[in-house]
């Protein structure tokens, strides 16, 4: 038995002495080695079937890519109750805000600023009290952000702390992240699936329970995984993270006490999916450095999200004018 620990100890001890710890950076225009796994040979989640013959993919339960219609219901009746709040929470639909925050890495804070730019060339179809706060800050994946300290949170903190502004007026989460470093030196391979994935579940539910307690108003969180990594080599990782956000997701459908959306033992915000935008398909030319999106990449996403937004009967009340929700 003591044999078999320390065998255990010392295989985990190699493995994070190989394994790039998350969030570490690789050194500036050092390429990573060719990795040698064929990204062709996974269909994207949102086809369905099954992964390693096991497990279910599709976005939902049953390899559905449609929300079930009861926890639809239940988001369309909390977004209902958003309303803008002045800084101490309280409604007030002439000068209160709603206010959406947006959480992640490098990635995500670029996806997000272009999109940020498509809402402001469409601000007449906006509500008009509506406001998106981009907090993504570069080297900041999950591992860092669920540490619930930090520069995701202390940019959010600090954007709040304007006059006219409070934690108190931000009613809907964007998370867009990942669980992986940026780099990967030594080419290893993806560690344990399911296992990771499984750990990574638990610290999305760790970072948006927090975020509930951050910001007490807080109703809705959309989230979205990473897009196409294989030119760092992190293949197929960022593909299985499809997984983690599934898995959570379908634990609140299921009505798992510890994801609770609603109630007086509330944890977690409602959740959903935001667009999936892993594409295998994508070569060099939709990344600046094999990373970062170049700007058809980001037009990708922007037009993802808008039309998602725009098709979602959950954002209705909240993010769209009266006119528009009209046509």
């Amino acid at each position: 038995m003591l044999r078999m620990t320390l065998l255990s100890m010392l295989c985990a001890a190699l493995a994070m002495a190989v394994w790039p710890s998350p969030g570490q950076e690789r050194k500036p225009g050092a390429a990573p080695p060719a990795s040698t796994f064929d990204p062709s040979t996974l269909k994207r989640f949102t086809e369905g079937g099954t992964y390693l013959d096991k497990f279910e993919m599709g976005l939902y339960p049953g390899g559905k890519n449609e929300m079930p219609e009861a926890h639809r219901r239940a988001g369309e009746r909390i977004a209902g109750a958003i309303r803008a709040l002045d800084a101490g929470g309280k409604p007030d639909e002439r000068e209160g805000r709603i206010l959406a925050v947006v959480f992640g890495h490098s990635n995500c804070a670029m996806y997000f600023s272009a999109l940020q730019r498509r809402l402001g060339r469409e601000r007449a179809a906006l509500h008009p009290r509506f406001e998106m706060l981009n907090a993504a800050i570069g080297g900041n994946q999950l591992p860092e952000i669920s540490q619930l300290r930090g520069s995701v949170w202390a940019k959010a903190e600090k954007m709040l702390e304007r006059p006219g502004y409070s934690p108190a007026q931000v009613q809907v989460l964007f998370l867009h992240t990942t669980y992986h470093g940026a780099g990967n030196r030594g080419n290893v391979p993806p560690r344990p699936f399911p296992e990771t994935m499984r750990r990574m579940e638990q610290d999305l539910a760790k970072v948006l329970h927090h975020a509930v307690e951050v910001f007490p108003n807080l109703k809705i969180a959309y989230l979205t995984c990473d897009g196409f990594r294989h030119y760092t080599n992190f293949e197929p990782h960022v593909y299985q993270e499809a997984f983690a956000f599934k898995w959570l997701i379908e634990s609140q459908i299921k009505g798992e006490e510890a994801v609770a959306f609603e109630g007086a033992n509330r944890k977690l915000p409602w959740l959903t999916w935001g667009p999936y935008i892993w594409d295998n398909a994508w070569d060099r030319s939709y990344f600046t450095d094999g990373v970062h999106p170049a700007p058809k990449a980001l037009e990708i996403f922007v037009d993802k999200y808008w039309k998602h937004l725009r098709d979602d009967s959950v954002a209705k009340p909240w993010l769209w004018s009266a006119e528009t929700r009209r046509d």
